[in-house]
C-alpha cells in the first residue's frame, strides 16, 4: 500500500509541477480557446465519473468507457445497457445512452448522445429585441465501438463516430474516431490508460472552417485500499486538447461492502466546475438482472447554476 501511495504521489508532483509543466512548450503563446467545433463532446457522461472529477479514463472497466476511454470496454463481461441524463447549463438538455454486447473474444458497443437546446428568438442587427422568428440548435452523436482484451494486463479498443450538429437552417455532419488502451502495470493494482478522442477531418460550415475537438487523456489510477468491505480507488488524469490549455483531473471513489460509493474530485486550471461530488447504490439483484444507481453534482457558480446528473445501468 505504501508503495502504492507513493507512486500517486510521484505522478501527481509532476502533473502539477509548474516548473515540469514549463517545460511543454507547443511553439505558440497565444490561446487556442474557441478554435474548433462541436463542443459539446466535452461534456462529461455518467454520473460516476463526473463525481469523480472526470478522472476515469484510466480504470473506467463498463459500458461508459466509450465516452472516455474506449479500451475499457473490453472489461465488459455481460450485456450492459448505460443511460444518463443531465440539465446542462442555460436549460439545455444532455443526455446518452449505450449498450455493450460481449461477443467472443471481443466486446462490442452502439451508443448516442444528444445535446438539445431550448429555442430561442432570432436578433439581428435592425431587430436586436427579437424578430418573432423562433431559431433550433442541437446535436447529436452516434458511435460503434469495440474492444479486446489483447493479454491480462493489456486492452486496446476503438470507435467510430458520426455528429451532426444543426443551428438553424444551417447544419454540418462529420466522421471521427477515438482509440485507447489500458495497461494494468502489475505493481499493486495501478493501471495506466491512454486515449485519443474525437480524431477527425476539418468542417466547413457555410465559409467558416472548424477543427474537431481533439482530446488526449493520459491518466493513473490504482486502487489504494482493497479489502472484503471497503475500496478506495484514486486516479489522475492529464487532459490535452488541441484547442485549449491542459487541465488536471483528480478523483476518488471509497466503496462500501460492494453496496454504497461516495466519490468526490477536482479538475484543477479549469474556471468553472472545479469540484464535484457524487454517490452510487447497487441494489440487491433481481434475478438475473443487476442494477445500478448514480448521482453527481456539480456546482457552476451562481451565473449557471448547478449540474445534476444521474444514471442508470443495467446488466445481464
Amino acid at each position: 500500500m505504501k508503495k502504492s501511495i507513493l507512486t500517486v504521489v510521484l505522478v501527481s508532483l509532476f502533473v502539477f509541477n509548474p516548473e515540469l509543466s514549463a517545460q511543454l512548450n507547443y511553439g505558440f503563446t497565444f490561446s487556442k480557446a474557441g478554435s474548433a467545433g462541436l463542443q459539446f463532446l466535452k461534456i462529461g457522461v455518467g454520473a460516476r465519473e463526473t463525481g469523480m472529477g472526470e478522472a476515469v479514463s484510466g480504470t473506467i472497466k463498463d459500458a461508459d468507457a466509450v465516452f472516455w476511454n474506449v479500451a475499457g470496454l473490453a472489461y465488459v463481461e455481460n450485456k450492459q445497457v448505460n443511460v444518463s441524463y443531465d440539465q446542462w447549463l442555460v436549460e439545455s438538455r444532455h443526455s446518452a445512452a449505450v449498450a455493450a454486447f460481449p461477443f467472443n473474444s471481443f466486446v462490442v458497443a452502439v451508443s448516442a448522445v444528444s445535446l438539445s437546446i431550448k429555442d430561442f428568438e432570432e436578433t439581428t442587427a435592425q431587430q436586436p429585441d427579437g424578430t418573432g422568428r423562433m431559431v433550433s440548435a442541437g446535436d447529436i452523436l452516434v458511435g460503434l465501438a469495440v474492444a479486446r482484451r489483447f493479454t491480462d494486463k493489456l486492452s486496446i479498443g476503438l470507435q467510430l463516430k458520426y455528429v451532426s450538429e444543426k443551428l438553424d437552417n444551417y447544419s454540418i455532419g462529420n466522421v471521427l474516431f477515438d482509440v485507447g488502451t489500458i495497461y494494468n502495470t502489475g505493481f499493486h493494482d495501478l493501471h495506466l490508460g491512454f486515449s485519443l478522442q474525437h480524431f477527425g477531418p476539418d468542417m466547413k460550415i457555410v465559409d467558416q472552417v472548424y477543427r474537431t475537438p481533439l482530446l488526449f487523456r493520459l491518466s493513473a489510477g490504482d486502487n489504494i485500499i482493497r479489502t472484503e468491505d471497503f475500496n478506495l480507488l484514486t486516479e489522475v488524469d492529464l487532459i490535452h486538447p488541441t484547442d485549449n490549455n491542459e487541465w488536471v483531473n483528480c478523483g476518488v471513489e471509497g466503496r462500501f461492502l460492494k453496496i454504497v460509493a461516495l466519490r468526490a474530485g477536482y479538475r484543477f486550471s479549469r474556471d468553472i466546475g472545479n469540484v464535484s461530488f457524487g454517490i452510487g447504490v447497487v441494489p440487491p439483484a433481481l434475478g438475473f438482472l443487476n442494477a445500478k444507481v448514480d448521482y453527481s453534482f456539480v456546482p457552476y457558480g451562481n451565473i449557471f447554476g448547478d449540474i445534476h446528473r444521474i444514471s442508470l445501468g443495467l446488466s445481464f
